[in-house]
């Protein structure tokens, strides 16, 4: 039996610019740079849904596991007196 290939899902530059909350000129400007893949088809410019993901996964930055470090900040920072950390300075 032959293998079926699934139809790629082309997206509109107003689609686009949906998925990735640009203005219209922007998604084109990336388009231009080859910074997302297009397909024209006469006047008209397309993008394949999987590109448009793909460059989002490649433009995003990975976040740091924990921001202060290896250990786990909690509500007792509160009573060690770290400097700026629940701390105010009414009363002093």
């Amino acid at each position: 039996m032959p293998e079926t290939k699934a139809t790629p899902t082309l997206l509109t530059a107003r689609e686009v610019q949906a998925r990735l909350r640009l203005g219209r000129n922007a998604v084109y400007a990336l388009a231009r740079e080859r910074e997302i893949s297009s397909v024209r088809i006469g006047a008209k410019v397309l993008f394949l849904e999987a590109e448009v993901e793909a460059f989002i996964r490649r433009k995003t930055v990975p976040a740091k596991r924990n921001f202060f470090g290896s250990k786990s900040v909690s509500h007792t920072t509160q009573d060690k007196g770290v400097a700026g950390i629940g701390q105010s300075n009414y009363g002093r």
